[in-house]
């Protein structure tokens, strides 16, 4: 095939998707602005004020979680379709690198798109309930659950040719090691390892924030401290126990 018949359908495709993407965004942002207009207006007795806010933070992270998870949705279509005959679209080397830098987004809008929408499900029921919210929150909170849940089997149709295990095997991370070569380990292995180290200055700083907003509002946060003090404990002599001479 012509490459720049083929060029031109991609382009073609590329907007056609963009266009449904925006489709889609621009009814759930109506829906969302119907559902703050309602419930603020039902809301007039109480604190309206932090009611406003709890439920803006509410059905904007539900927008944007519905919006990684369509646009990761959209991504993952596309790159099967690729997948199952990428000699039209073009040669081995970009196919490789197409294909495992798009696995790796797909998992970001997968991973991002759930922590925000069970944020967004959070919400509702610890601080402010409202039906409609927490039903627009529960279905994208749902459907973040299977498309997460699709994503983790995605790596196995990408590489039929490789003896990668399966996301069920319970030494999935052993095996998967073995199955890569030298070079593949090393950037999982430091990834890995900047990713604990950032993970660890964080929940310090968690720690510390919480500390700070039960002395400044005299509202005990002395559970979720505890709590992210057993994680840091846990995560660090887990790691450690790791690495140290068998």
């Amino acid at each position: 095939m012509n490459p720049l018949k083929i060029s031109l359908s991609l382009k073609r495709r590329n907007y056609k998707m963009r266009k449904t993407l925006k489709m889609f965004l621009y009814l759930i942002i109506g829906a969302a602005v119907g559902l703050l207009i309602s419930s603020t207006a039902r809301s007039i007795g109480g604190d309206v004020s932090t009611d406003r806010f709890y439920l803006g933070v509410s059905i904007t992270t539900t927008i944007v979680a519905a919006f990684l998870i369509v646009l990761g949705i959209f991504q993952y279509r596309r790159l099967l379709t690729v997948a199952k005959d990428y000699v039209k679209y073009m040669d081995e080397d970009s196919y490789d690198k197409y294909r495992y830098n798009k696995h790796n987004e797909i998992q970001i809008y997968g991973v991002i798109g759930f922590v925000l929408s069970l944020v967004s499900l959070a919400i509702p029921l610890i601080t402010y309930f409202n039906l409609s919210v927490l039903l627009f929150s529960f279905i994208v909170y749902i459907v973040s659950i299977i498309f997460l849940t699709r994503t983790t089997k995605l790596i196995n149709k990408l590489y039929p040719e490789r003896n990668l295990p399966q996301p069920s095997d319970k030494n999935y991370t052993d095996k998967l090691l073995l199955a890569s070569d030298e070079g593949e380990r090393h950037i999982m292995t430091t990834a890995l390892y900047k990713t604990f180290s950032l993970t660890q200055v964080g929940i310090f700083v968690g720690i510390l924030l919480l500390i700070a907003y039960s002395m400044l509002t005299g509202e005990s946060q002395i559970f979720s401290i505890i709590i992210l003090g057993i994680i840091m404990i846990i995560s660090n002599t887990k790691y450690y126990s790791e690495i140290k001479e068998k």
